[in-house]
């Protein structure tokens, strides 16, 4: 992992140090794909995530950033 890599990774894990019933977004992204009709596994999440990257003008840019974020981060 690069040097910047790892920089960007250590911002997205300091925006998460609040507990998710303190703000956080607890889950936002598996009830989104939840409510899309996708089952609750990692894998259906996966390919949400790809759906939507594929799509972007068809979501918000909160979603997709989501979406990028479990596809790089959090699928691995």
């Amino acid at each position: 992992m690069s040097r910047k890599a790892g920089d960007e990774l250590k911002k997205a894990f300091k925006k998460m140090d609040k507990p998710m019933s303190k703000g956080g977004t607890g889950g936002t992204f598996t009830a989104a794909a939840t409510k899309a009709g996708y089952e609750d596994t990692p894998e259906a999440r996966l390919e949400f995530a790809n759906k939507i990257l594929k799509n972007k003008d068809e979501y918000s840019d909160k979603m997709v950033r989501k979406a990028n974020f479990y596809k790089n981060v959090i699928s691995k």
